[in-house]
């Protein structure tokens, strides 16, 4: 039997994304049973009544919570605790990594717990506007910097798209790196927790996209 998968949507103010986000997601052939966690971060354009809206309507298939922080690491935490199957995703919810490319990631982490995938942006053409030049150096040196650390290739470590089996997000939880770490964001204490249970880094270019909305 293929491992499952939980694909956590953290999200906040995004009220004009969550539909399309649905349907594309179950739009995509996966061949394992999955969920979709949205974590509404306290949004005040009626995002969470959105979520709501859609989870009445696919209760098989989607599950939503509310963030007790703020941030979006917090949420991560969050949907990452309650999900329930073997492999868990993270997915932004701006749309601007497509749920499309969602099986390619299944896909290099379904070959054992003992991979950790991340999305880089950073290796095909991304859509113009979708990465301010700032923004993109920040990138490239902080790949450079976590390319040192972890003794691992990277080309992106701020890419929003990780993919990390249940089993091994228990270690890093039980390690208190979460706790330790002042990460905003995730994305460095994923791929530094990682390291410390000696996990392979596999990455994934995608395409990145232009936010549709502001």
């Amino acid at each position: 039997m293929n491992p499952s998968l939980s694909i956590v949507v953290p999200a906040r103010n995004e009220k004009n994304y969550i539909e399309k986000i649905i349907q594309r997601v179950l739009a995509v052939p996966f061949r394992c049973e999955y969920e979709l966690i949205f974590v509404e971060g306290h949004s005040t354009d009626g995002t969470l009544e959105e979520i709501k809206k859609f989870a009445e309507i696919y209760r098989n298939k989607i599950r939503y919570a509310v963030q007790d922080g703020i941030g979006k690491a917090d949420a991560v935490w969050k949907g990452l605790n309650s999900a329930q199957n073997d492999i868990l995703v993270v997915l932004d919810a701006d749309l601007t990594v497509s749920p499309e490319d969602l099986p390619k990631f299944y896909e290099a982490a379904a070959v054992g717990p003992e991979i950790f995938v991340n999305g880089s942006r950073l290796v095909y053409p991304m859509e113009k506007g979708a990465m301010r030049p700032l923004n993109y150096l920040g990138n490239k040196f902080f790949a450079f910097l976590l390319s040192l650390l972890t003794r691992q290739k990277m080309t992106d470590t701020l890419c929003g798209t990780k993919v990390i089996w249940r089993s091994q997000f228990q270690k890093i939880k039980e390690s208190g790196l979460i706790e330790k770490l002042p990460d905003p964001f995730c994305d460095f204490t994923l791929i530094l927790g990682a390291k410390k249970l000696g996990l392979k880094i596999t990455e994934v270019p995608v395409v990145y996209k232009k936010r549709i909305y502001d």
